[in-house]
């Protein structure tokens, strides 16, 4: 895959993770899926609306403050993998995800995550920290 497709894909996860977690803005982000995007994040299902109605019964709506800060991104093919931060609010604990990213004619087709809390007596750095 070219370079120029590969930067796309990435603007394009970062653009909907920017609209959807962070700004939550619902109508935007489902432009950005394709018709039978697949969330397989237990319980979200299959399709737009389902992806939203799950996060914001789940999420946004419980926590309004949700976020999602990207760490890392890597591209390749057609997937996009990041690395970020979840805060469900400023003073709860965050949490580190992997989310992995499919796409298809330029919008969002599939997506898997799996998340783990930052262990009690270690620091957020720690567990994001580049040790190369």
């Amino acid at each position: 895959m070219q370079t120029d497709s590969l930067k796309a894909n990435k603007e394009l996860v970062s653009e909907f993770i920017r609209v959807f977690y962070n700004d939550k803005d619902f109508d935007r982000a489902r432009t950005m899926l394709t018709e039978d995007f697949t969330n397989h994040h237990p319980g979200a299902g299959v399709g737009p609306d389902r992806t939203v109605d799950s996060f914001r019964e789940h999420a946004a709506t419980p926590f309004p403050d949700f976020s999602l800060t990207i760490r890392r991104m890597i591209a390749e093919d057609d997937q996009v993998w990041t690395h970020g931060v979840v805060r469900v609010s400023p003073d709860a604990p965050p949490v580190i995800v992997v989310d992995l990213w499919r796409i298809e004619d330029g919008r969002l087709a599939e997506h898997w995550d799996v998340g783990q809390a930052v262990p009690e007596g270690t620091t957020l750095d720690e567990m994001i920290a580049d040790t190369r």
